[in-house]
């Protein structure tokens, strides 16, 4: 190439050369050629020179001087202007296209100034640039895409890609370099690989990719990651991906749990768990085989290939070294190398399993001996242990170890704990009760079972225990006495030694122990005066003379102290002064005994009164009568004991001293140191009349307010007389002001105020009132002192002496200042008369009052601007209680002061004026405020200092120049004084000042003004280009997934006259701009695939005024990327294929999607891993097939994995792909055949072996290798199960007993047959079954005689010769063979005898008989065990306590006194069990002490008691209930026998009347009070009725019924309506609750309308209604009451001949046939006598009205539509209506259809007229000739009357099917529905029906209830003309129908009660004879006519 352009160069040269040759040799005679001036060649450029530069200038000139001009030719890059000759660039370079460029220029001159010739000289040059390099080329990437794959094991530096080249045309600037990019889908590819450089040069690059870190297949299968080339300016990229092979490198990992849980009884073969395992290299895995390396026990099998864990051997969780019954497995799993499994550690590998054996109830408990012997006293305290080392334990866990301990103890004496027992437990036997009697023969010996049984398990296993207890004897029995009490009397005059009573004890105890032991003792107060022979019992009086003695020395000296007393009570009386006490500081106490010390009595704090009571004197102290007397009373009696005779007998004891002992008599066994009884003696003495009256306090106090009447509690003076036969009076002895004040009740001894006294302290010379009662029993007397203080009563209120003050002040007062002094008085004494005084209101705090003087202050600074008069509310309380009060009220004026300086308001102040403002303009009026001033004139403004500001905010220099621009008038108008320029000053401030120029001195305030002057703006901003007005577009582009905050632009404006405001962007979801600069960012991530262009308007404003603005609209282009990898739809897929599979079956389709669209949204489809060979992929579709079937056989694979690779068609260097996992399940089809585990199964069993639930015999085990249906396997027995003997679970193989087995014992062999398919399948496999039943001894010998388990026997006599028969002992066994047979032993020291010393017993027969002679005086009692042993392996034996007495022959039996007999208890329900309730107690007349036994004969029927048989208490067994059974009457027998049994048919034998008669019965009459435990129940749960809308208030409507089964008070009931929801006509919804209810409830249950129903009327209620108790708990019940409000149109008539309470009974079924008719719920509203044709009420009758609803809309159904029903069931109906007597069915109402009026009516009602008054006038007729006998007999007038009745029938009859039968009988009367005609100018088409007055159902009349007479009785029509006005029958009890309710009135109507006070007439009538014109009638319903009745003449008579 350069020897090309060299070899143009020259050519060139010599072109050149040649030229001026030529133009040299015709320079002579032509124009010469233009030369140019300079060098041509070389000329440098570099290629980064920007087109449009001028890179060289051509010049030249013409030798002849000419013009010349510039060209070029053969360029494409450059331009020459041809005039400057500059050479300018206009194609950019390119250094690495060509590295020169030669083109040719011209220069022209010009030989013809007017344009270019042919003669013009063009010299053409050639031209030379040289292109230098500019680094602008960025390196570039050869030989991509690059992409390695590496093995998951290859070392760290190994050399995976060593292709990399990369190169750069440029020649300068940097070496190249190369950086590892990490991606977001392989963010650790960069540590994991490293570029290392090759070769490295400035334009050419080589370097390899290095493994810099460990791979893993399972990790991470691919790795992308992006090089970077980089030349220092430029970079490039492109991706690098490294697939990772797998390697198999990893061992095996264990899936899923290796836990589990089996049960012990789990058969053999029992799948325990499923161990599954994989390859841990995932991408070509292989098959995995299992084996145990430790198995424990060898419990377990593994399946190598399945890894299925099953049992091996029957488990035993008991014989576990751990408790917990865990069993540790250690597994191992291999994977098959080449089919054989490999040790290696990196292709197998170990886990451990854990088997957790749940245990099964194969242990029952154990005790840990079968026996135990131990013996304990009789006085045993409840609650003690026994001394035994008994445990018991159970080898099972969890619910299989719980059991329970419990005895088999008739007694019931003993008790077990713990009762309830898990795994193993040491028992403690307790005794449980107190009744260990060693003196009952039948309780000293125990034979006691203990049992243990468990208690959630079944069967529950169990074992037992025997327990020998022997009763030691003790002291046990305290001495007991016949009776609780004891009662004596003796003579208070009896002598020493007198004898008075013997009271003796008996103790059951033998020896010192019993009888023979008890000492007798007296204790209490009063003992000594008495003694008993502490061993006979013998009680007599005791000697008592020095006692006596003693006495009369006490009796002297209460005389001489009386005597001093005396004289004292006079002194006190007279001196008012306290009187000392004698020396001996002795006193008189109640009785006129001598007391030490005496009774002070304080009535006033500083005096103290001394009063000695029963001082003898004369008359009361004539002392008592002044006013100022305190004494207190005295008794004034002389004693006739003082003058007794000394010669007189002396005893101790005294009546008047004490009546009464009460003492303590107490037997102590054990010669009186053991056991005690004690008994309460009551010694009587009999009384003496002989002493004077003493007052019960000597002085009585009392306190009462003065002016009341009463006193705080009752003021009551009681003397008391210790002889009983006295009756004391009092009267009081006081001065006549007491006299006028008090009085008292002569018997009683109550002190009252007396109605007209007044008590007034004021009045009082004291506040003390004292006097004294005399208490008088007709022969002494004795004076009581009584104080009374009269207490002062805060009664007056304080007083001001003026109710309103008023006072002024300066508002300059001082703190402190005095204002005001206010006063008040309280007529009141002491602290009621206390002030204290304090303001109430109105002094906001600034006034204070003193308290004590009422004085007022000022409390702080006044204002009179803030508040220049106060109204305070002084109030004075004294301190009385309660505290009275008083008000007045003080005005205080505040008088102001100009003391205040004028302040600005606000402060600064603001202001605004235009720029343009003209001179003149008002700117602003200062505001300033002087609360001294009353008016704005007074204040002057002015200005101090002007600063101004401009537009930037800088303060202007020299601010004093701009004083002229405003100026302030002295008014504060702030106005313009020049042309304002906003250019010079934006703001100025102005410190402006205001002056008070009225005050004193110099006040004035300082503020700051403001104003702002405003711009006037008038041209708005502009964006900058490229956006113009005309084109307001700006474009801009962006990349899909910048992230939030990225940067798309800036914005710019500018503005003429003003600066940018703000810009802002319309709303969008992705955009959001900075308001002040202009920078657009995003506010979301944009993506391409949804947002393509995104547009919105700017808008940019400035900041003038008005604010200007400019839009533009912003278009954003989204450039796509490659930014969405794919995605599977599944993150793994899950396929089914059938094994052995051809070639090409699809086993499923994965899909991927791709969010990005073009090529980058492409996707294909690969396959990758171990199992990739076996299968095909479509690249386009993704349907997967099966490339090589030979891996398809489920017996050895059962599953494949295979790995699925999706990658989009963007280039390599942005390229992503996505992976997803498959697993191909191989299914199965039926290959195999079911194989047993063994060929034949043995198993042995015992004859008891359970079948109800049946017990597992054997199981059965066959394995199919297919799975699922194909490997359920089906057990059958096929042969051998004759009779049906054994049953085969077809499941699980196990055989059960299908029957008992008890007495089948063989050996048993069963064919079984095992068939997969569920049994259904083709192939089948034979095993044996041999099954040994064996016997087995199951039962224990149960006793049979003796039946009882501690009986006893009774020989009676002295004595029992040898070999005497006692008793046959029977036993029985239900075993057979051996193992039934029983023989029978006596046990000795635990040792199984035949004889004892003194009893033998045959084994075979059981016969008992005496072994020597007994004597009963030797020993009677004795105890034998006996036991019955059967003879089975392993043999048991049942024990049996008996008791053998020798008694004597003629003891008596016990018997019940009659005083307590029959017994009367009571007790509560529900008291529980175990509750005593009575006592009853039999005697024995023996003189030996039997002990006496109680057994129950009649009224326990039910069990509900139980009788102690020992004792005699009697205890609930039961919790009783009342309502059940209120009384029960027992009959209990007392009996010496301990083992009495009674069969029922002995019970029923018995004779209630000779038990009564039975003293040895005891006849116990229980009554069972009532408890509050039952709640209110209602009668229904919903009720149903239904209210007239015309009701009045308190109308009846419905009655519930609640009832308590509790009794009394616990079964009062009270009603409460707690919601009253409202139904509008046609809702189905509520419209909530009324408040309040509509609806009243009263106590009984009776619902009543509570207001006017007529705003209801079609509507409906629902009532929630509870009734409550009114007993704690207060239960409840709920109940509703539906109510529908109705007019009268809707009801129906039923018209019965039977009286209402025959009705009444048959009511529900009338209902339930029409409901049953009609569908409808029918709801009756009354039941009412029925009222004949002429208005007579016919008892024997009554109509029914009812309502009907329908159920669907809860709506009230038309009558028409119930009539329709009823004569559509006709058939149906017509034998219920004979049977219930139903007449007719009609509507109850009839509406009038009115008709125009006709004339040709009129003219038939005049025709009408006349042929009534013929018919009088023929009436008249015949009545004259009546008198000439020629009246028409009876029976004629009747028959005439039928056949014009029957004329009637025809016209009015509706021929309804329902009664059509009914027109061949003759009738009586007819039931017609029709218009009650009234007074013509009554009727009023504008009123209803509905008017009429409702009655409901619960004001009718009842059975047994008189009738009353106000029934409305219709006249007939002809005596309608006697109505005056509609009210003139009110007087004579007719009553006509009214048209007053503007409605027609027929038979249906309902009956009402005649109002006398109300001018209404009947609403129910009859009516034959209306003969109006059918058409003025509508009529629907049946029309019944009931048959004629004799004695009936009124159908004659009214015709």
């Amino acid at each position: 190439m350069k020897w090309q352009q060299g070899s143009s160069h020259h050519i060139w040269t010599l072109v050149l050369w040649l030229s001026l040759g030529l133009c040299g040799l015709v320079r002579a005679e032509t124009n010469l050629p233009p030369v140019f001036t300079e060098t041509l060649n070389n000329i440098v450029l570099y290629e980064n020179v920007p087109v449009g530069t001028v890179v060289f200038r051509l010049e030249g000139y013409d030798p002849e001087g000419s013009n010349v001009t510039f060209g070029a030719i053969g360029s494409d890059h450059f331009s020459v202007d041809p005039v400057s000759g500059n050479i300018t660039l206009i194609k950019p370079l390119d250094r690495e296209e060509t590295d020169s460029l030669t083109f040719l220029v011209s220069i022209r001159d010009r030989v013809d100034e007017h344009g270019e010739s042919e003669q013009d000289n063009v010299v053409q040059v050639p031209i030379t640039f040289i292109i230098l390099d500019e680094n602008d080329n960025p390196p570039e990437f050869y030989n991509t895409p690059y992409e390695a794959d590496v093995n998951e094991d290859a070392a760290v530096g190994t050399t995976i890609f060593d292709k990399i080249l990369v190169k750069d045309r440029d020649t300068i600037g940097e070496s190249l370099d190369l950086k590892c990019l990490p991606q977001q889908q392989s963010p650790e590819a960069c540590n994991k690989f490293s570029l290392v450089l090759l070769q490295r040069e400035a334009t050419l690059l080589t370097a390899a990719v290095v493994l810099n870190d460990t791979l893993n297949y399972n990790q991470r299968m691919i790795y992308h990651f992006q090089i970077e080339a980089n030349d220092g300016v430029h970079k490039s990229q492109t991706t690098f991906e490294a697939r990772v092979k797998d390697v198999q490198d990893k061992p095996p990992v264990f899936q899923g749990t290796l836990s589990t849980i089996i049960d012990e009884d789990s058969p053999i073969n029992t799948l325990v768990l499923t161990v599954h395992a994989r390859d841990g290299d995932t991408g070509e895995p292989r098959k995995i085989v299992y084996d145990l390396l430790s198995n424990p026990g060898d419990y377990f099998l593994l399946n190598a290939h399945t890894g299925e864990l099953r049992t091996a051997k029957p488990l035993d969780r008991e014989a576990l070294p751990d408790s917990t019954g865990l069993i540790t497995l250690l597994i191992r799993a291999r994977e098959l190398v080449d089919g054989v499994p490999s040790n290696d550690e990196l292709t197998s590998a170990t886990a451990n399993a854990t088997v957790t054996i749940r245990d099964v109830n194969d242990s029952p408990p154990t005790f840990n001996k079968k026996e135990y012997e131990v013996a304990l006293l009789e006085n045993t305290p409840a609650g003690t242990p026994l001394a035994l080392d008994m445990s018991v334990s159970d080898q099972d866990v969890g619910v299989n170890s719980k059991f329970a301990l419990r005895l088999k103890d008739v007694s019931g004496v003993f008790d077990v704990e713990p009762k309830l027992v898990t795994g193993y437990s040491q028992v403690n036997i307790r005794v449980a009760n107190g009744t260990l009697d060693y003196e009952n023969p039948n309780q000293r010996k125990f034979i006691v079972l203990v049992v243990a049984e468990e208690t959630e398990t079944n069967p529950k296993l169990s074992s037992t225990a025997t327990i020998t207890v022997t009763v030691l004897d003790a002291n046990d029995n305290k001495p007991s006495f016949e009776q609780e009490s004891y009662t004596a009397s003796i003579s208070e005059a009896a002598l020493p030694g007198q004898y008075i009573t013997t009271i003796t004890a008996k103790d059951v105890d033998s020896g010192n122990y019993g009888d023979a032991g008890i000492r007798y003792s007296l204790s209490g107060t009063g003992a000594e005066l008495f003694h008993v022979n502490e061993q006979t019992g013998v009680i007599t009086l005791a000697d008592c003379h020095a006692l006596t003695s003693n006495r009369q020395k006490l009796q002297r000296r209460r005389r001489d102290l009386n005597e001093y007393y005396s004289d004292a009570l006079e002194m006190l009386a007279e001196t008012d002064r306290p009187v000392p006490p004698p020396s001996n500081k002795a006193n008189l106490d109640s009785r006129g005994l001598i007391s030490v010390g005496p009774l002070e009595i304080n009535t006033e704090p500083t005096v103290q009164y001394t009063l000695i009571t029963q001082a003898h004197s004369e008359a009361p102290s004539s002392a008592f009568a002044n006013d100022n007397s305190n004494g207190n009373g005295n008794a004034n009696s002389k004693h006739p004991a003082d003058d007794a005779s000394p010669l007189a007998p002396k005893t101790c004891l005294d009546y008047e001293t004490e009546t009464t002992y009460f003492l303590s008599y107490k037997a102590t066994d054990d010669n009186g140191q053991g056991q005690t009884s004690v008994v309460s003696l009551r010694i009587s003495v009999r009384d003496a009349n002989d002493s004077p009256p003493i007052c019960e306090s000597p002085l009585y106090r009392a306190s009462v307010d003065e002016g009341a009447h009463v006193f705080d509690s009752p003021l009551v003076v009681k003397a008391r007389d210790a002889d009983t036969m006295s009756s004391i009076n009092y009267r009081i002895v006081g001065t006549p002001q007491i006299d006028g004040i008090f009085q008292i009740d002569k018997q009683t001894g109550q002190i009252t105020i007396r109605p007209n006294a007044s008590l007034d302290v004021t009045n009082l010379k004291s506040d003390q009132l004292i006097f004294v009662v005399e208490a008088n029993d007709g022969l002494f007397t004795a004076n009581c002192g009584v104080n009374i203080t009269v207490r002062d009563v805060n009664n007056h209120a304080p007083h001001f002496q003026q109710q309103k003050y008023s006072a002024v002040v300066e508002e300059n007062s001082e703190i402190g200042t005095s204002v005001e002094k206010l006063h008040a008085t309280d007529l009141d004494t002491g602290k009621n008369a206390e002030l204290k005084y304090r303001i109430q209101q109105g002094s906001f705090d600034d006034f204070r009052i003193d308290e004590r003087t009422g004085e007022v202050f000022v409390s702080r600074k006044l204002d009179y601007d803030r508040r220049n008069t106060y109204q305070l509310e002084v109030q004075a309380s004294d301190l009385g209680t309660p505290s009275l009060t008083g008000t007045a009220t003080l005005t205080i004026n505040v008088q102001n002061s100009n003391d205040k300086d004028p302040y600005f308001v606000p402060a600064t102040q603001h202001a605004e004026v235009r720029a343009d403002a003209p001179v003149g303009q008002v700117v602003y009026t200062l505001i300033a405020l002087d609360p001294d001033v009353a008016t704005h004139n007074a204040l002057e403004f002015a200005a101090t200092e002007i600063t101004a500001i401009d537009k930037e905010g800088k303060e202007v220099p020299h601010s004093e120049h701009f004083k002229e621009f405003f100026t302030i008038a002295r008014n504060g108008k702030v106005l313009v004084n020049k042309s304002l320029d906003r250019n010079l000053f934006a703001v100025m401030r102005i410190n402006v000042l205001v002056t008070d120029s009225t005050a004193p001195n110099v006040q004035q305030g300082r503020g700051l003004l403001i104003i702002q002057i405003i711009d006037v703006n008038d041209k708005p901003p502009k964006f900058n280009a490229p956006w113009s007005p005309e084109q307001p577009i700006i474009k801009l582009q962006m990349v899909e997934e910048q992230p939030v905050g990225s940067i798309l632009g800036t914005l710019q404006a500018s503005d003429e006259d003003s600066s940018i405001g703000e810009f802002n962007i319309s709303a969008n979801d992705y955009f959001a701009i900075n308001h002040t600069s202009g920078v657009i960012t995003t506010t979301s991530r944009i993506d391409y695939e949804k947002v393509k262009e995104v547009k919105f308007v700017a808008t940019v404003s400035d900041t003038g005024v008005p604010a200007l603005t400019a839009t533009a609209d912003i278009v954003v282009d989204i450039i796509n990327l490659n930014d969405n990898e794919p995605h599977f739809t599944q993150p793994e897929y899950h396929f089914n294929i059938t094994e052995n599979s051809p070639r090409g079956t699809v086993a499923g389709k994965v899909e991927a999607f791709d969010g990005d669209v073009g090529a980058f949204g492409e996707l294909t489809y690969s396959l990758i891993g171990e199992n990739n060979k076996y299968f095909t992929i479509d690249a386009y579709t993704g349907n997967i097939m099966v490339a090589n079937e030979s891996i398809l056989d489920r017996e050895q694979v059962t599953q494949l994995t295979l790995t699925a690779v999706a990658q989009d068609k963007a280039p390599a260097t942005v390229q992503k792909s996505a992976t997803a996992t498959i697993y191909i399940n191989i299914l199965d089809v039926n290959d195999n055949a079911p194989v047993f585990t063994r060929a034949v199964y043995n198993s042995t069993v015992a004859e008891n072996a359970a079948y109800q639930p049946p017990a597992a015999l054997l199981q059965v085990q066959a394995t199919d290798l297919d799975e699922g249906l194909y490997g359920d396997v089906r057990y059958i027995i096929t042969a051998g199960n004759e009779g049906a003997l054994f049953k085969l679970d077809a499941q699980t193989g196990i055989v059960y007993p299908a029957q008992s087995l008890d007495g089948k014992k063989g050996v048993y062999e069963l064919t079984i047959s095992a068939r997969d398919t569920q049994g259904s399948g083709t192939m089948e496999s034979i095993a044996k079954a041999v099954i040994t039943v064996r016997g087995v001894n199951q039962h224990r010998p149960e006793f049979v005689i003796p039946a009882l388990s501690n009986a006893t026997i009774e020989i009676p006599g002295d004595i029992v010769q040898a070999d005497y028969l006692l008793l046959t002992v029977k036993a029985q066994d239900n075993d057979t063979d051996e193992n039934g047979k029983i023989s029978y032993h006596l046990q000795l020291h635990n040792q199984n005898v035949q004889e004892t010393g003194e009893f033998k017993i045959d084994a075979l027969t059981g016969e008992l008989r005496a072994r020597q002679q007994l004597n009963r005086k030797n020993r009677a009692n004795y105890d034998i065990i006996l036991v019955a042993r059967d003879a089975g392996n392993p043999s048991f034996e049942s024990l049996r306590l008996l008791s053998v007495s020798i008694v004597d022959a003629n003891e008596n039996r016990p018997e019940f006194p009659d005083a307590s007999n029959p017994y009367s208890v009571s007790i509560n329900e529900n008291s529980g069990r175990d509750v005593k309730i009575g006592h009853i107690q039999a005697a024995s007349r023996s003189k030996h002490n039997r002990d006496i036994y109680y057994y129950m004969l009649l009224g326990n029927e039910d069990g509900a008691f139980y009788v102690d048989k020992t004792s005699g208490d009697i205890f609930t067994n039961k919790s009783l209930d009342r309502e059940e059974t209120d009384a029960y009457t027992l009959y209990i027998l007392a009996s010496i026998k301990s083992d009495l049994h009674i069969s029922e048919e002995e019970r029923a034998s018995f004779s209630i009347k000779t038990l009564n008669r039975d003293n040895t019965v005891a006849k116990v009459q229980i009554t069972v009070l009532d408890v509050n435990d039952n709640p209110p129940v209602f009668e229904k749960s919903v009720y149903y009725a239904g209210v007239n809308a015309n009701a009045k208030m308190n109308a009846a409507i419905a009655l519930v019924n609640a009832s308590d089964a509790d009794q009394g008070k616990n079964a009062k009931i009270e009603y409460m309506i707690v919601a009253s929801n409202l139904y509008k006509f046609g809702a189905t919804k509520s419209t909530g609750s009324i408040v309040p209810s509509p609806f009243a409830i009263s106590h009984d249950g009776r619902i009543t309308a509570n207001t006017i129903m007529a705003e209801y009327n079609q509507d409906r209620f629902e009532l929630e209604i509870v009734a409550r108790e009114i007993e704690q708990p207060q239960r409840s019940a709920s109940t509703k009451v539906h109510i529908w409000v109705f007019d009268g149109t809707q009801l129906v008539r039923v018209i019965l001949s039977r009286p209402p309470e025959e009705v009444y009974q048959e009511q529900e079924e009338i209902i339930a046939e029409l409901r049953n008719a009609t569908q409808h719920r029918i709801i009756v509203d009354e039941i009412r006598f029925h009222l004949d044709s002429i208005g007579r009420i016919r008892m024997d009758w009554c109509d029914l009205y009812f309502h009907a609803v329908d159920p669907q809309t809860q709506q009230i159904a038309p009558v028409d539509e119930i009539l329709k029903d009823i004569d559509r069931n006709y058939d149906y109906l017509k034998d219920y209506y004979a049977g219930f007597a139903i007449e007719n069915v009609v509507p109850a109402y009839i509406a009038i259809a009115q008709d125009e009026f006709d004339l040709a009516v009129a003219g038939l009602v005049a025709l009408v007229i006349v042929l009534f008054v013929g018919v009088i006038s023929f009436i008249v007729l015949c009545c004259c000739l009546k008198h000439w006998n020629l009246s028409v007999p009876v029976e004629t007038r009747r028959k005439e009357a039928l056949i014009k009745k029957q004329i009637i029938e025809d016209l009015n009859t509706t021929e309804n099917p329902l009664w059509i039968e009914q027109k061949l009988k003759l009738y009586e009367e007819q039931e017609l529905t029709m218009q009650v005609f009234s007074e013509p100018d009554h009727i009023s088409n504008s009123d209803a029906p509905g008017h009429l007055e409702h009655r409901s159902s619960l004001e009718q009349v009842h059975h047994g209830q008189s009738v009353d007479n106000t029934y409305a009785t219709i006249q007939p029509r002809n005596n309608q003309n006697r109505l005056n006005g509609g009210g003139s029958l009110r007087s004579s009890g007719a009553v006509s129908a009214s048209a007053g309710g503007g409605s027609s009135v027929g038979a249906g109507l309902l009956l009402t009660r005649v109002d006398p006070h109300v001018n209404d007439f009947a609403d129910y009538a009859t009516l034959r004879n209306n003969r109006a014109p059918s058409q003025l009638y509508e009529f629907t319903g049946s029309t019944f006519q009931a048959p004629i009745r004799d004695g009936d003449d009124a159908v004659a008579e009214l015709i």
